[in-house]
This record gives structure tokens, C-alpha cells and sequence, in this order.
């Protein structure tokens, strides 16, 4: 096989297996994405639920399969990411990882961003002597089960206003929301609180009745800069049914927004995937917030996830824009190994011909230092046999010299330079 031949089998075998061990770096490093994901939410009554359903059927018909998964509330759901190492999304709201039962939020966990307002209700029994939240001090009051969003958000709240300790709970925190709504109303209990989305009925049936009425939250603008992940909404009069005016006055509540949570690891292309589907189910306007409100990166307790801040400012990343979604995280894929990996072969391919050139002449300057030798010895005549053998013994090891075409002008001036010094040697021993 000649030399050509020899590098050109060489380059190949490189090739293959430079391009084999790239793809299994792409899998080891940046794997691809997953095909499943896990969604957890709060109960099947809760909003979170119905919408969690919605994000499924949105990411499956890009090929990734969502099973959504109802829990207790925000405290089985660090739980649940806690322990969970698969791909898994939660709708968690703000803040509610400050207070709530498990010993502390992952440290793992990001938010991807905040997708709607929960509102949180505070209804006060007409004969209970009670204005504002402070006038709550050693009141009979539900304020959530354990474990439950309520519970996390109205012990966050109760803990600003400096109530935690005097507010006695006892057996009142077992009771059910609908329960408690109906303690309420009998006058067993001076004030409930209700988060929403998770207690919609409960709520509605409150805003209907004559002997209950919400409670206008008069210091919601401070609560906010305290807790700024907590907004604070006017709910109109009439907002929910205006031929009936529920609710019959306006209502400052405070609302936690929901957030889409995940761990560090979550595949970036996730991250946009799930980014996409927010804009599509939570942009248009709702009953509590104008249209492009959310999805938004305010209203966030937690971390934002690096992937969802950049998703914010620049949109969907690339190709995201104008290809289908496996398309996109294909190309996506080569583009952050292979570019890099053709960019640093092609300059090792054109540092080849600068390796070649020093060699060759590093192979031409030991040649001429031996030649340059017999040319100082050549006049002793004790010494012509020997400078002979010398010059035959170059010649036969530049022959074998393996010298590109670009080099062969070089190579033909050295083998005539030994021709010539055999015949000045050969003339002066004849």
C-alpha cells in the first residue's frame, strides 16, 4: 500500500472513531431529551389539577408522554420532588416552602416562573368583631389543614402580622374547607381562610350568604413589599356573577401566584417545551389578570431555573422558532458538541502540514550536518575510505526519506549535493 493510500485509511479509522466517541460524550454529558415527565399538583378539585391535565395533552403531542400526579398539597409535593430523581414538574405556590411541614425545600429546586393568581380569601362572620387581620388575636379561626396550601400561606401571613402564637388551632385544623365553611356560618368559628382554586365551591357558597362577608385586606400593598412573590388583586364587585353581584363588594385580597417548579437537572429543552405550553394556557386574560400577564418570572419564592430567565428575555431558543420540537433539540444537540469538535479538527488538520514541514526539515538539517562533516574532513587523506562509506550510508538513508511533492525540490538538491561530494571524494582518491 502506498503512502498516500496508508494516510488516507489512516484518516478514515481517526474519523470514525473521533465521531463515535463524540456521540457517546453528547450521551454522557448532555443526554438526550427524556421522553417522560412527571407533573404534580394539588388535589383532583384543585385548579392545579385541571390545568396539569392541559400541560399533558400539550407536551404529548410533541412526543413526550406527562402523568400527572394529584398530592395533599405544597407539603407532600417537596416532598415528592425531594425523593424523585426522574424528570418532574409541580405547580407550587409561591412561597409556601417557607412554612410549610417538611423539614426544608430542596435545595435542588427552581421555578420556571408563575403562572396564575391563588387568591386567598379570608371570610369573617358578621358578629365576630373582626375589620382588619389583627383583630384575629385569639379568635377562633381555620386557617388550613396541615400539609395544605392554605395552611402554608395563611401561616406565612398570620406570621407577618405577629399572630402565629395566638391563634389557637386545636381539633379545628382537621376540619375540611367545606366543613370549616359551614362552622363558619353557624357562628362556631370567627374567620376561615381559603385559598381559591382549591376550594372554589366553599368559597362561592361564602360569597352568597348573608351572615358571612370577606375580608378587605387594607394593608396589602406593605404585605407585598414584604412577601413581593405575593400579589395583591382588587376583585371587582360583581367580577364573578354580575347578575347576582358576587362578590356585593369590592375585595382587596392577597394572592400567591402559582409557579411551575423543577429541579436544576430538568433538560433545557423542557424548559422551553413547558415555557411554551404557560404562554398558550395562561397568556390570554382571565377574570384576575390582563392578557400577557402571565407567564411571567415576578411572583416567584424561589430560584429562577437559568434556562427560564434566558426563555423569558430572548424567547425559545434558536431553531425552537421555526422547527418542530424533536427537529429543534436534535439540531440543537450536534450543534453544542459537533460544531465545536469540526472547529477543533480543522485546526488539527492544519496544523498536520506545519507538523510535516518541521520534521522534513528538522530530517534535511541532520542529513546536511553529516555532509558538512565529510566536507571539513574531505582534504585528510587518511580519511577518504571512511568519508565514503559515510556518504554512501547517507545516501541510503535518504532514500529513504518519505518526502511529500512539495518537498521534492528539496530532496533532489540534497541527493545531488551527496553526488557531487562522491565525485570531489572519488576525483581526489583517484
Amino acid at each position: 500500500m502506498d503512502l498516500p493510500a496508508k494516510r488516507r485509511l489512516a484518516i478514515s479509522i481517526g474519523s470514525v472513531v473521533a465521531f463515535v466517541g463524540l456521540f457517546l460524550l453528547m450521551s454522557y454529558l448532555r443526554p438526550g431529551v427524556p421522553k417522560a415527565v412527571t407533573i404534580l399538583t394539588g388535589p383532583k378539585t384543585a385548579r392545579s389539577y385541571r390545568w396539569a391535565r392541559s400541560y399533558a395533552e400539550y407536551v404529548k403531542q410533541h412526543g413526550i408522554d406527562a402523568r400527572v400526579v394529584a398530592t395533599a398539597g405544597s407539603a407532600a409535593i417537596l416532598e415528592s420532588l425531594a425523593e424523585r430523581e426522574e424528570p418532574i414538574v409541580a405547580f407550587l405556590l409561591s412561597g409556601v416552602e417557607r412554612r410549610s411541614p417538611a423539614d426544608s425545600p430542596p435545595e435542588e429546586l427552581e421555578s420556571l416562573g408563575s403562572l396564575y393568581f391563588d387568591p386567598m380569601w379570608v371570610f369573617v362572620h358578621n358578629d365576630s368583631g373582626i375589620e382588619d387581620v389583627p383583630d384575629m388575636r385569639d379568635k377562633r379561626v381555620f386557617y388550613g389543614r396541615p400539609g395544605s396550601d392554605t395552611r402554608a400561606t395563611a401561616s406565612t401571613m398570620l406570621h407577618v402580622y405577629g399572630l402565629s402564637d395566638h391563634i389557637p388551632s386545636g381539633s379545628v385544623e382537621e376540619l375540611t374547607p367545606q366543613l370549616a365553611a359551614k362552622a363558619l356560618l353557624t357562628g362556631d368559628l370567627d374567620a376561615v381562610f381559603l385559598i381559591g382554586s382549591t376550594n372554589e365551591l366553599a368559597v362561592m357558597r361564602l360569597l352568597t350568604e348573608d351572615s358571612v362577608h370577606p375580608l378587605s385586606i387594607r394593608h396589602g400593598d406593605v404585605y407585598s413589599r414584604i412577601q413581593p412573590d405575593v400579589g395583591q388583586l382588587t376583585v371587582a364587585q360583581g367580577l364573578f356573577d354580575l347578575a347576582k353581584m358576587i362578590p356585593r363588594e369590592e375585595v382587596q385580597v392577597l394572592a400567591p401566584a402559582m409557579n411551575l417548579v423543577a429541579g436544576k437537572n430538568l433538560h433545557p429543552a423542557l424548559v422551553d417545551l413547558f415555557l411554551d405550553a404557560a404562554g398558550s394556557i395562561h397568556g390570554p386574560q382571565s377574570l384576575l389578570a390582563p392578557r400577557g400577564t402571565f407567564p411571567s418570572a415576578d411572583y416567584t419564592s424561589l430560584p429562577m431555573n437559568p434556562d427560564a430567565v434566558r426563555y423569558y428575555e430572548k424567547g425559545p431558543r434558536g431553531l425552537r422558532k421555526y422547527l418542530p420540537f424533536w427537529l429543534a433539540t436534535i439540531i440543537d444537540r450536534v450543534m453544542v458538541y459537533v460544531v465545536p469538535f469540526l472547529v477543533v479538527l480543522t485546526t488539527v488538520f492544519k496544523g498536520i502540514p506545519v507538523l510535516l514541514n518541521i520534521k522534513i526539515q528538522l530530517s534535511f538539517n541532520r542529513f546536511y550536518k553529516r555532509l558538512v562533516a565529510i566536507e571539513i574532513a574531505a582534504d585528510k587523506d587518511n580519511r577518504r575510505e571512511e568519508l565514503l562509506r559515510e556518504l554512501d550510508a547517507i545516501e541510503v538513508d535518504s532514500g529513504r526519506l518519505r518526502v511529500p511533492k512539495r518537498y521534492l525540490h528539496d530532496y533532489f538538491d540534497l541527493r545531488q549535493f551527496i553526488h557531487d561530494m562522491r565525485d570531489r571524494l572519488t576525483d581526489v582518491t583517484g
